[in-house]
């Protein structure tokens, strides 16, 4: 397998756009412009990381991990985002996303990782509990919207 595993950048926008329709087809609301958008404002004014797989020129895969301070305990990084491609999925590529962000976390002195997994995903909770996560705690997610 010829891959390439790096930083993301602007003109990865469109591979983005897709991975997120192949993850949720509710996204497709947020048009390709505003992933494109999104990835200049990421890049432009935050400390966040996102890791991009490229096998053969295309993207196939990302991790974005967000540093984050809390007022009990040492800095963690979220994981806001962490999509494989479904036909490429169960190839070890989420793997080494994983591996790029933990090295890196690690080398900029994070404590953690911290992710959500929503619970009918079970074959990947077995995978996060083998490289050493802990499973914390159920949880409900709630939003508002302002629109």
């Amino acid at each position: 397998m010829d891959y390439l595993v790096r930083e993301i950048s602007m003109t990865d926008y469109p591979d983005i756009y897709l991975l997120n329709q192949d993850f949720n087809p509710n996204f497709s609301s947020f048009s390709e412009e505003k992933v494109k958008e999104k990835i200049a404002l990421i890049i432009r004014e935050t400390k966040d990381k996102i890791f991009v797989f490229e096998l053969n020129n295309e993207v196939v895969g990302y991790i974005h991990g967000s540093p984050y301070e809390l007022l009990f305990a040492d800095p963690l990084i979220n994981v806001l985002g962490f999509v494989v491609k479904e036909r490429y999925r169960n190839q070890g590529i989420g793997s080494k996303l994983m591996d790029c962000l933990e090295h890196w976390a690690r080398k900029e002195g994070y404590s953690g990782i911290k992710l959500l997994s929503h619970p009918s995903r079970e074959r990947a909770h077995r995978i996060y509990l083998k490289r050493g996560y802990q499973f914390t705690k159920d949880q409900k997610n709630f939003i508002k919207s302002f629109n």
